[in-house]
């Protein structure tokens, strides 16, 4: 869509990248990072050697390399599993391009690269672009509803399954959150952010472990009739970035998650308001770029 006299995603991405990085060297344990996201309260850390960034490490890593892996898989260094080289985009790119690429990529998180210090300066978070999107929906007459973008037929498991299956399962279908019904009624929803926290890092026992333990429930959802804004605000203010989305009766129909924030906010244009109102507000959310799944 596009509306007269308003302009494109055009911004730059130093306009809305955080400044603030979560760091650790290269040479540290798999056990020292975890710990590391789960003390600052992120789901990223930027790898260093010497100084130069040589990696990133997600809790799609944990998730993928350490959940359900022997228990040496925790002393080993983190150079082993961190996701080199790292992707970048130039401070001075459009923030659509960057849309874009982290939508073809896959990826939650890109860092910003300065050509003239030569060096990383910030990194663009999907907490970031979720708080942008609620901002650009503010200045929208919005008509659309979560059942139009939702993603259907979403991953569901039973609350009687063990935690071992469903991390395969996740794996196998390279999905970051499963929602879990009883008799079809989504009742909890298990994410990396569980897998780390509540499993891995209390060094639990997957095998012998049923879903219902670990997940986080009760479960927010959102009927497919709700406005798009309305539960992209509701997922900003909970932090969450996960949203199970119900049918007329009750029953699990779709999920909102970031690929579909990324195409949605891709289609919508911003104007010089939300602009300005980004510039006021940036460094009040450069100091809280935490981001909590769900």
């Amino acid at each position: 869509m596009h509306h007269q006299g308003w302009v494109m995603l055009s911004n730059k991405v130093r306009e809305i990248m955080s400044k603030e990085l979560t760091t650790a060297p290269a040479s540290s344990t798999v056990e020292e990072v975890m710990e590391k996201l789960v003390a600052e309260s992120v789901d990223a850390v930027l790898l260093t050697e010497n100084s130069i960034p040589a990696g990133i490490f997600t809790e799609r890593h944990v998730l993928k390399y350490v959940a359900g892996a022997p228990s040496d898989k925790r002393t080993a260094p983190v150079a082993g599993i961190m996701t080199s080289p790292i992707r970048a985009v130039s401070e001075e790119t459009p923030i659509v391009e960057a849309l874009g690429e982290m939508f073809q990529r896959r990826i939650r998180h890109l860092l910003v690269w300065a050509e003239e210090q030569q060096k990383v300066v910030g990194v663009i978070s999907m907490r970031r672009i979720l708080r942008m999107v609620v901002e650009i929906g503010h200045g929208v007459n919005e008509t659309r509803t979560v059942g139009e973008i939702m993603a259907p037929d979403p991953l569901s498991v039973d609350q009687a399954t063990m935690v071992a299956d469903v991390i395969e399962l996740m794996n196998r279908r390279d999905s970051g959150a499963v929602v879990v019904n009883s008799a079809a009624d989504p009742v909890g929803i298990f994410t990396e952010h569980d897998v780390l926290r509540r499993v891995v890092l209390p060094d639990k026992d997957p095998r012998r472990l049923r879903i219902s333990e670990v997940m986080t429930a009760p479960v927010i959802t959102a009927p497919k009739s709700a406005l798009v804004g309305n539960v992209l605000d509701e997922m900003h203010r909970r932090n969450i970035r996960n949203m199970p989305v119900r049918d007329d009766d009750g029953k699990l129909a779709g999920l909102l998650s970031m690929p579909e924030i990324l195409q949605y906010a891709r289609a919508l244009d911003i104007d010089d308001a939300v602009r300005h109102a980004w510039k006021e507000i940036q460094e009040f959310y450069d100091s809280l770029d935490i981001y909590t799944p769900g």
